[in-house]
């Protein structure tokens, strides 16, 4: 073998060995950045990550939008109060047959009227017994005389009719059941359909006063049907003068 053989064969395996070098540099370098993309079809998981920059970060993922609703005693482990069952507030209560009497008080316990009880009301004496037997008692939640309490009210009509110069305050009065505002408006309605069956019998408007206690003054204590019955009511009193 000449020199000139020797020579060729060394440059020819030099060369191989570059190309060699050259190939597995290539792969390297694509097998590098093909891992900084995310793969296809992976789902990416909060937190974790799935490809880095060039500084090793985890890229920053979009968080979706909650709409987080008002939290309530359920949320914390308190059941809800349950609430008591009333009657349907009136969004168009009827307005009120009389103007406050004079001796309206709001302060008072018994809801904002001073009780006719203490013997006088409108520069009036109260008589109660006179006409304790012509209380006339209503149906739940109505207003409506019957035909059997009517009767009641002739010897109201009677008494004022022998005395010219009586007048008659008429009470309006609820069982428990009920709001406070619920209550106030029925036993006036109460009120004002005695006060409308006593014209119908001849007494005239001016000599009529009506007043709503509402629940506050029970005639009997309790929570039975037989004591709401009692309950539901308009008493009678007749206003004498004081001379």
């Amino acid at each position: 073998m000449g020199p000139l053989k020797i020579f060729t064969s060394k440059t020819s395996m030099k060369r191989s060995l570059f190309l060699k070098l050259s190939a597995l540099t290539l792969l390297l370098a694509v097998a590098a950045t093909g891992c900084k993309k995310t793969p296809k079809n992976v789902t990416p998981i909060y937190g974790a990550k799935t490809s880095v920059d060039e500084r090793g970060n985890a890229p920053t993922l979009p968080q979706t939008p909650t709409n987080p609703r008002t939290p309530t005693t359920l949320d914390v482990g308190n059941p809800l109060t349950p609430l008591t069952p009333v009657r349907p507030i009136d969004n168009n209560p009827p307005s009120i047959g009389n103007t406050p009497p004079p001796n309206f008080n709001p302060t008072s316990p018994e809801g904002g009227f001073r009780s006719a009880d203490l013997g006088e009301f409108e520069g009036m004496l109260t008589d109660r017994e006179a006409l304790r037997g012509s209380t006339v008692h209503f149906d739940y939640d109505k207003s409506i005389v019957k035909a059997t309490e009517v009767v009641k009210l002739q010897e109201a009509a009677r008494a004022l009719k022998s005395n010219p110069n009586y007048k008659l305050l008429i009470e309006g009065h609820c069982d428990e059941r009920g709001t406070e505002e619920y209550n106030r408006a029925l036993g006036e309605r109460r009120a004002l359909s005695v006060r409308a069956q006593l014209i119908k019998s001849g007494i005239a408007p001016t000599r009529l006063r009506t007043l709503s206690y509402g629940e506050d003054k029970p005639a009997e204590l309790g929570h039975t049907e037989a004591a709401w019955a009692k309950n539901r009511r308009s008493d009678l009193v007749l206003l004498k003068p004081k001379n």
